[in-house]
């Protein structure tokens, strides 16, 4: 979703005043409520698979680990509600923002290490940016979204979010998955910028092997990378791609 605006431009010595779009971000409130307890927090967001949303910051949090542990979700204006089995316990207390996501927080939910036979040509590789470029929609349109998508070994995309988060974006695709009962093993994450710490956690707990970036990892993110068996690749673009973590998943 997007919102006009008007803008002063400057562009090869000349001024002008013209409306332009920019990606809308609005609050969502979360509330996970459990047996005994409850739980409610707010995540900035672009408006729109709110279910989705919620549901993967539940999953990567480790609050539902399959729709089993879920009783009932209601979606509302702004607002989602997850009942949930068990009680409530959240692994932070403060307001996410759409840019910072857990940043390293030592108690969160810590995936088991990725086991998978899966391997992937690096020719593939390549195309995947492009093809998610040219299926973004609102970034099409404003340049101010993220993106997290799905691709299957051959290349095929198969689900694309779209979000002012990437920790956002990433959450929608996972929430996508839980719901459809499905995980990411045997697939590839692709996403539309840089690659911290949360990401290939969240990555790692619902199974993607491989994790492909435009843009570079941090250092946090190549080590988990490392220790739980996720192949991370950066800078994927023109023709080129750094690989950080487990390099045998890729056919060169």
């Amino acid at each position: 979703m997007s919102q006009r605006v008007r803008v002063v431009k400057f562009w090869e010595g000349k001024v002008s005043e013209e409306e332009d779009e920019v990606a809308l971000e609005e609050p969502l409130l979360i509330n996970i409520v459990g047996d005994h307890s409850s739980k409610s927090i707010y995540v900035m967001r672009t408006p729109g698979d709110d279910e989705y949303l919620a549901l993967g910051f539940a999953y990567t949090n480790g609050l539902i680990r399959s729709l089993d542990n879920l009783r009932e979700v209601s979606v509302g204006e702004g607002e989602v509600t997850l009942h949930i089995r068990g009680d409530v316990v959240l692994r932070r207390e403060l307001p996410l923002l759409s840019s910072c996501g857990i940043c390293g927080d030592p108690r969160i939910v810590l995936p088991s290490t990725v086991g998978s036979e899966f391997r992937v040509g690096v020719e593939t590789l390549l195309k995947l940016p492009s093809l998610l470029i040219s299926r973004q929609r609102l970034f099409s349109e404003t340049g101010g979204l993220h993106a997290a998508a799905a691709f299957s070994v051959t290349g095929e995309l198969l689900d694309l979010y779209e979000d002012v988060g990437r920790h956002n974006a990433v959450d929608k695709l996972v929430g996508k998955l839980v719901k459809s009962g499905g995980d990411g093993r045997g697939l590839i994450l692709q996403v539309s910028g840089r690659v911290g710490f949360e990401i290939v956690q969240k990555a790692s707990v619902i199974g993607f092997p491989l994790i492909s970036a435009i843009s570079a990892p941090s250092s946090s993110a190549v080590k988990l990378s490392q220790e739980t068996g996720v192949t991370l690749v950066g800078f994927s673009r023109k023709g080129r791609l750094n690989v950080y973590s487990h390099p045998e998943r890729l056919i060169f």
